[in-house]
């Protein structure tokens, strides 16, 4: 709804009643000071907050060893489909690229390829040797 007074350079917005300018670059600026977002962390609720609360107060460990092992009864096909993404992933190729390109190389589609790796390879993350 806009105004009908004479020199009047805002609208009313009909369910709040709240006046913007009618200028567009105006309009623009006043929405986007409505519109501020809560931190990523404040917006995924209380049980985040505390999450983030206990890691930031825990000691910070300098190393942490991964080492991923494949489960017994993986049929050797999908061994060596981890074995190529592993040695792409050190080459430096970004793992998500790599899975396609095994996948296509095996005849499967990037999600088949994908769910074969996630059910065959388990890991464990492991502290410093001095740590124990």
């Amino acid at each position: 709804m806009i105004s009908t007074a004479p020199n009047v350079d805002y609208w009313v917005e009909p369910g709040t009643r709240l006046a913007y300018p009618t200028a567009y670059g105006a309009y623009r600026r006043t929405r986007e000071a409505q519109e501020k977002w809560a931190p990523r962390h404040r917006a995924l609720g209380p049980e985040v907050d505390r999450q983030v609360w206990r890691c930031w107060r825990r000691p910070q460990t300098t190393e942490v060893d991964v080492v991923l092992t494949v489960r017994d009864g993986t049929s050797p096909r999908i061994q060596r489909m981890v074995d190529e993404v592993l040695r792409a992933i050190a080459r430096g190729v970004p793992a998500s690229d790599a899975i396609r390109h095994v996948a296509r190389r095996f005849g499967l589609r990037h999600g088949q390829a994908r769910t074969f790796i996630m059910d065959a390879i388990g890991f464990e993350l492991r502290g410093p040797l001095g740590a124990d």
